[in-house]
């Protein structure tokens, strides 16, 4: 399994690398331009989801998940590991838009942000904060109907995060996929390391 993971991060990376030369080096694609005609559909839910992929919100979530912890007494070591994971990945997501440095779309909606385009750090904390937590809720001992629901809530959120940054026109939606695709490469890598650690136990 470990070695399986490490395929699909080292395989999700080449793809993010592709698409990422691919949109800086051409013009814009027809996907990223047809994306214009979803700008402004319902500016109010798309906020909210935006809002939950920035520091504040994922802080006051980190903090949540750490009282849920201790109240259930799982062990203390996931919600940590996820928030530290958190942390590194958007540093690496900094330092990817820096080295691809594609414009951001011109039509705001929604709070105004300086950097560049690619990748949506915003698809990437998807991935990496709600889709962990949905992992960690599918392996935790409580009932199945609440981990299927919670899983299914969680994955739901994250699809909404990156759909919110198409409809603002923060982002276009290659800024959005290479943010998944970064997403999951880092996820997949963490947990091969986790893996091989002994943090993460094997099946028997």
């Amino acid at each position: 399994m470990t070695g399986r993971l490490l395929a699909v991060a080292v395989l999700c990376f080449l793809l993010f690398a592709a698409v990422g030369l691919f949109v800086t080096r051409q013009p814009l694609s027809r996907l990223d331009g047809w994306a214009a005609g979803l700008r402004a559909g319902n500016v109010h839910l798309a906020t909210i989801f935006t809002v939950s992929g920035y520091g504040p919100a994922l802080s006051v979530l980190g903090l949540v998940s750490i009282a849920a912890t201790f109240a259930l007494r799982f062990p203390i070591k996931v919600p940590l590991a996820i928030l530290l994971s958190q942390v590194v990945s958007q540093g690496l997501v900094s330092a990817a838009k820096g080295l691809f440095a594609r414009s951001r779309p011109c039509a705001w909606l929604y709070r105004h942000e300086p950097g560049f385009s690619y990748p949506s750090g915003h698809a990437a904390t998807a991935v990496v904060f709600y889709g962990a937590w949905a992992l960690a809720l599918w392996a935790s001992p409580l009932p199945a109907p609440a981990r299927v629901v919670g899983c299914a809530l969680l994955a739901a959120w994250a699809l909404g995060i990156g759909w919110s940054r198409i409809v603002l026109g923060a982002h276009y939606p290659t800024d959005v996929a290479g943010g998944v695709l970064f997403g999951v490469g880092w996820l997949c890598f963490v947990l091969a390391a986790a893996r091989y650690a002994g943090l993460v136990a094997r099946p028997a």
